[in-house]
C-alpha cells in the first residue's frame, strides 16, 4: 500500500513515542513538499510543537520517506487529491479524516497513543 504521512501524524509519532515505521513495515512510505515544509516551519518557533517537528524532519530523511509534489497551495487539499489517486493518507487530523472517508480512500490514524486504524 502507498501510505502518505501528514504533518501531525509525523509530529505524534513523537509526541506519543510509537514506531509506526515497524507497523507499517512492507509499505510504500511517502510525504508531500507542504507537510516538509510545515515541519520546517514549525521546527522554527518557540513553541513546544518545534521539538517534535524537528525530530519529525529527521525521520523524514533517516527513514528515506520519498517527497511528493503537490499542486495545491494548502496541504490538507493536496493530501486529498493523493487520496482520490489510491495513496492511504497517515494523518491525526479529524476534519480531513472525515473528508477522506466521504470520498471513500483510506486513512490511517493512531488510536488510544499506541495503535495504528486503518479508516
Amino acid at each position: 500500500m502507498k501510505i502518505i504521512l501528514d504533518t501531525n501524524f509525523l509530529m505524534a509519532v513523537t509526541q506519543f513515542k510509537i514506531d509506526v515505521f515497524t507497523q507499517l513495515r512492507g509499505n510504500e512510505l511517502y510525504t508531500i513538499d507542504k507537510v516538509v515544509d510545515e515541519l520546517v516551519k514549525h521546527s522554527k518557533t518557540k513553541a513546544k510543537k518545534a521539538s517534535a517537528a524537528k525530530v519529525a524532519l529527521k525521520l523524514v530523511e533517516s527513514k528515506g520517506l520519498k517527497v511528493l509534489l503537490s499542486k495545491e497551495n494548502d496541504t490538507d487539499t493536496a493530501l486529498l487529491e493523493y487520496s482520490k489517486n489510491g495513496y492511504c493518507i497517515a494523518t491525526q487530523d479529524r476534519l480531513l479524516l472525515d473528508q477522506i472517508k466521504k470520498s471513500g480512500s483510506k486513512a490511517i490514524y493512531i488510536r488510544q497513543k499506541k495503535y495504528l486504524l486503518i479508516k
